[in-house]
């Protein structure tokens, strides 16, 4: 083996080796990640997790938005769910759905939350922004395939995917998408 050869192994194992190119759950190469745990559940697409240096932070799932329950639920929001009293109903009745769907899944579970490259590392509530890996399964991706959760339109690098599952649970009416109908 050459020298240049012997250097671009020597460069990928070790890029390996650190987690920058290793496969992540969902199948995306690797960016920060750290393992926790969920204590605490706030609502579908909000949860305080303990990471395993004994520090706890609020984590504000990338990408997707669950209905509203502790404050007025937006319609506009969510395309195609009438700005009536029957829309805004769906919608809550779907964001405590959300809700016990995250507390069920999340609570008490180690998690890795993992960064994205091109979104911002917080909010505008100074919260975490980042995917929630349960169970070798993104927790994001999942609200949107199920119906909890509609695309969060921002910039991150699964958008085209995630714009993709949200776009196939509105056509078959999974989960809030049937407040549409």
């Amino acid at each position: 083996m050459n020298r240049r050869a012997l250097a671009a192994l020597a460069v990928a194992a070790l890029a390996v080796s650190t987690g920058c190119l290793g496969p992540l759950a969902d199948g995306q190469q690797s960016a920060e990640s750290r393992d926790a745990t969920v204590v605490g559940v706030v609502d579908g697409d909000t949860v305080d997790v303990l990471f395993d240096d004994g520090t706890e932070e609020r984590v504000r799932l990338l990408g997707v938005d669950t209905p509203e329950v502790h404050v007025d639920v937006s319609p506009g929001e969510f395309e195609g769910v009438p700005d009536s009293e029957a829309g805004r109903s769906c919608l809550r009745s779907w964001g405590e759905r959300a809700s016990e769907y995250a507390t069920e899944r999340l609570a008490g579970e180690s998690v890795t939350v993992r960064f994205d490259a091109e979104s911002d590392r917080r909010g505008g509530y100074d919260r975490l922004l980042a995917y929630v890996i349960v169970e070798n399964e993104s927790f994001n991706r999942a609200l949107l395939a199920n119906g909890y959760a509609r695309l969060y339109d921002s910039e991150f690098t699964e958008r085209d995917d995630y714009a993709a599952v949200e776009l196939r649970a509105r056509e078959n009416g999974t989960g809030l998408w049937a407040c549409a109908s």
